[in-house]
Order: C-alpha cells, then structure tokens, then sequence
C-alpha cells in the first residue's frame, strides 16, 4: 500500500499544498528510511521535453492587424498589413513522470493575458529564424504559453487529459500543441528577403523547468521564403515545365498565382489547383528521392512519364510524409529516362517551394555520390538518412544523418571543401579507404568560426578517392562545396625596428592565415592570426630573431 504514493513525488517543487501534506504523513508514519528511498525516487523520475519536428509544417500568410487586436495588444504584432511565417509547436513530455505546474495564480512564472482570460507561461520558447550562416534574422515575439495535454502520442501513456490551463502541466506521453492557427504562433517576416532559412524552436530556453535532459529541447527545419507573386511563375504549365538535369539538387520556387491547367490529372488523388511543373532527366539508373522538405505550405507530389499533359503515366505520388505536411516519394528510374515531377498545393495552398532530388542510395558509404573536377558545389537533402554499422564518428561527433560523397583529386595541392549554404547545423569529414571499417580520416571540422557551416583544408594526392562524409543531427538541405585552394608564399622579411620585422605574405584574398615561429622546426608556436583582404598581407613580428623559421597555415 505505501507504493502507491510514491508516483505523487516525482511532481517535486510542483506539488500542491495537498500532495505535500500527504507525502508528509507517509514519511512520518514509515520512518527515516522509508523517506529517504522516497526522496531517491523523486529525483530520479522526471519530465523530459522535445519538440516534435515533423509538426511545425511551416506556411506564409499575409493579415492586416488593427490596434486593438489582441496580437499588436501583446506585442507580437505591428499594426498594418503584415506577412506571417506561422507554425506549429508540439511540446513531447518523453520523461518518466509528469511536468506539473499547477495553478498559475500565485506562481511567479505566469502572468494573466487580459486578451485571453487565462494565466500564461512566460517565455516557455523561443521561435528563430536563421540565414545560411546561422545568423537570426527574425525571432517570434509569443511570450505566453498555456500548458496542458492536447494530444496523447504514446500509447501507454493515460488515457485522459489531467491538465487544462486551470491547473497547468504536461503528463509523461502527452503533447502540448500549439497549432499555427493560433495568435502570436509566427515570425513576421515581412521585411524578410526571399530565400532558404532555417526555422529554430527551444522549449523552456532559460532551463526553468526540471528536465531529465536539457540537451533535446531544439528542434528546426529549413524553410523556403518566396516573394509575392505578381504572375503566374514560369513552370505553371506541362509543356514549360523547369528542367533540371543533376542527380542531387534543391530547385526553389513558388506555386503562388499558378493554376490547373485543361487536362491536368489529381495529383496525390487531389485535385489540382496549384501546380507547377518539373522536367527531370535522370542520369543514372537506380533509385531517385524526391521530396518538398521546406516547403512553406501543405503540399502534394507526383511524378509522371509521358509527353502531354492529357496522357500522363503516374509513377509516384505522395500527400503527406512523416507526419508533416510536407511530402515524398522513392521510385526507380533509368539512365536518360524524362520524368516530370508536379507539385502542387493541398486545398490551393500556396507558397514557397522547395524540390529535392537525390539518388536514395548515397545515404551509405558504399553508394557515394560521385563527384568530378577542380571545383564544384552539389545539393542534397539528408531526409531520412542515418548512420550505419561501424560507419566512424565525424568531426569527433557520431554519424548521425550522413551522406557520401566520392572525390578523385584531379591534381596535387591544397584543396578547401565546406558546406556554406546548408540549412543546418553540419559536421564535415574527408577519409580514405574502402570500407566503414577501414577509413583513414584526412581531415574533419564541425563549425567554423562562429558558423554552422564546416569547412576543411588538405593537400590532395593526384588520382587518390576521398570520400567525403556530411552529417549532422537536423533534417535538411546540404550543400557542400569544394575548390582549389592558394597556398601562402612569404614573400620577403625586412627589418622594421629594432627586434622587429616586416612580413609580406601573398595567397588568396579572403583567407586567415595561422602565423607560427619556430627555432628547430619541432616545436611550433602560433603568433595572431591575420586575414588577406586584397591578395596580399603585411605583418610586423616583434621581438623575432630574422633567423628563426616561420610558416603560414591557411585556416579553413
């Protein structure tokens, strides 16, 4: 019988007046030890939050707010006619007990929304939008949040609801959700240049809620941002449809102001109203995957062979994928063979669009990528790929969502691969090898500098594979990059001053170089780093012997 309130202690500092007293009498009626096994469990069974990706299904809007509208009340919005990217928000409790905050009258973490008539949660998450760069370019201003079970995700979890915005809390597999319908649930993104983003949620981001794990609480994805349209895009109809040629691409666009077309068949068994159109030809025989990952509306997909748009053969086609309102699909195809891929929006939907195509093989080592030349850029998007058996940490990170790439160096000397222009946070690593089990890791960066983006340096060997691993733990596009790179020359040292001398240093503008001294070519130290803006660099060395060696290491 006393077992039985041993689940009233996991909801610690939580507790109500009631459950305190009752824990009171249970310590006191079983003794000293009987409460300390008590105080045990309590601290080892708590809440766990994470936000549940696949449910923010981004979109764009456009409203107009007054003054007295609840929002610009708020501070969330700006009166005026303003352009919304809204979301939803879908708060997981995946730990062993409850998230209890109870009544939020006389709790210092809640205010009252007057426009709402209940008590809300200050600051429960933060909404950012992110450039290539990782750089914030918008945030949400929703800084009230009422908790209470909305959605129960996990099967063994209760059956009914225990919190309302009366009594506050999450149950362990249970979801609070936010749904993008909702006030203040966006970034305004009016004065927000078109292109790739990444959107970035944090639940409870000041850590004032006790978690089990406070690692998991961000969840992101990439978003596509299209102008308002002002004519039907250019791939709104069949015979214009966009050619694309690459095995592993991101096409953006919009399907704004587009339309159905005479003829045109249901795409994904609904009926078209928005669609616009793709001609791919396929490279390779295999396995292709095709997906809208990042698109800004709830899309459909289909793909096609034929030559009219009347007499179209369906080859695959898709609604929603993953839970999300984004969709995709996975089918074979052969060399040369024309497919035309349609993407349109669910009920006229509209927005940005984003089309990925990958081979749906260079997710494993042994079905890399290949990739040619001196110099290059190749997109992918890394939806559904993960790590394999004996498949190596990278960057000193494990797998995670990796793909393979195979690189021939064409030449001798330095090289620089990075992935600037991803969506997300990546990690980069350059091996050789020929099996998981064997690679020699040549080079690996997870960020560089303040960036998401990775960037590596290494002096390739003419005819020898590299491959090439791009992970990171978030969905999303990939784009690396890869060129020669210019090895700096010291170009001369003059004496300056006494103990003091001037370097010149010529390279390639734009990079960091490491200077570093040394009396005996073992042991190296490093002096400041300088940048080269114009192709060439002036250093002045203090207190440096000319007779000393120095070199310069390009940074990545």
């Amino acid at each position: 019988m006393r077992l039985e309130l041993i689940p009233v202690g996991p909801r610690g500092a939580g507790m109500s007046s009631r459950h305190s007293a009752r824990r009171r009498d249970w310590t006191m009626a079983t003794g000293v030890v009987a409460s300390i096994v008590c105080a045990c469990f309590v601290r080892a069974a708590q809440p766990d939050l994470i936000l549940w990706g696949p449910a923010m299904s981004p979109r764009i809007e456009s409203r107009a707010f007054t003054s007295n509208d609840c929002e610009v009340v708020e501070g969330c919005a700006q009166v005026g006619q303003r352009r919304l990217l809204r979301f939803t928000t879908e708060t997981r409790n995946i730990g062993a007990s409850d998230l209890v905050l109870g009544n939020p009258a006389n709790n210092p973490l809640f205010e009252f929304a007057t426009c709402h008539g209940h008590f809300h949660f200050a600051d429960f998450a933060d909404y950012r939008l992110l450039d290539s760069s990782g750089l914030s370019v918008g945030v949400g201003l929703k800084v009230g949040f009422c908790l209470e079970d909305v959605s129960r995700f996990d099967p063994a979890g209760p059956s009914e609801p225990r919190y309302d915005c009366g009594f506050q809390g999450i149950q362990a597999g249970w979801a609070d959700i936010y749904v993008a319908s909702l006030p203040c649930q966006w970034i305004d993104i009016s004065s927000t240049p078109p292109g790739i983003y990444t959107l970035e949620i944090e639940v409870d981001p000041s850590n004032r809620l006790p978690e089990s794990n406070e690692s998991n609480n961000v969840a992101s994805g990439f978003v596509v941002i299209n102008p308002p349209c002002t004519s039907p895009p250019a791939n709104d109809n069949f015979v214009s449809a966009q050619a694309i040629t690459s095995p592993s691409v991101t096409v953006i666009g919009a399907n704004s102001c587009s339309s159905r077309e005479g003829g045109e068949p249901r795409h994904a068994d609904n009926m078209a109203e928005r669609s616009v159109w793709y001609r791919w030809v396929a490279p390779y025989t295999g396995a292709a995957r095709i997906n809208t990952l990042g698109s800004s509306f709830d899309t459909l997909l289909a793909v096609y062979r034929g030559n009219t748009v009347g007499a179209l053969t369906g080859i695959a086609s898709n609604d929603d994928a993953q839970g999300g309102r984004w969709s995709a699909v996975t089918f074979a195809v052969t060399n040369s063979g024309v497919y035309y891929v349609a993407i349109d929006g669910w009920n006229g939907a509209e927005g940005g669009v984003a089309l990925n195509i990958n081979p749906a093989t260079n997710d494993r080592f042994t079905n890399c990528l290949p990739i040619a030349g001196l110099s290059g850029t190749v997109a992918g998007v890394n939806s559904g790929a993960g790590g394999e058996a004996f498949e190596p940490p990278h960057a000193g990170q494990p797998a995670g969502r990796s793909l393979w790439y195979c690189w021939i160096a064409p030449t001798n000397g330095p090289f620089r691969f990075h992935t600037r222009g991803s969506s997300f946070d990546t990690r980069l690593a350059i091996y050789t090898g020929t099996t998981l089990s064997n690679l020699v890791e040549v080079a690996g960066n997870d960020d560089v500098d303040t960036s998401r983006a990775s960037v590596v340096l290494f002096d390739a060997i003419p005819g020898t594979v590299y491959l090439v691993a791009v992970t990171g733990s978030r969905e999303g596009v990939v784009s690396l990059s890869w060129a020669p790179a210019v090895r700096p020359v010291i170009t001369s040292i003059v004496p300056a001053s006494t103990n003091a001398f001037e370097l010149a240093l010529s390279g390639q503008p734009g990079d960091t170089y490491l200077l570093q001294r040394s009396g005996d070519l073992r042991t190296w130290v490093d002096l400041l780093p300088v940048t080269n803006v114009t192709g060439t660099v002036q250093y002045q060395l203090t207190n440096a012997a000319p007779q000393r060696f120095l070199r310069a290491l390009v940074r990545p």
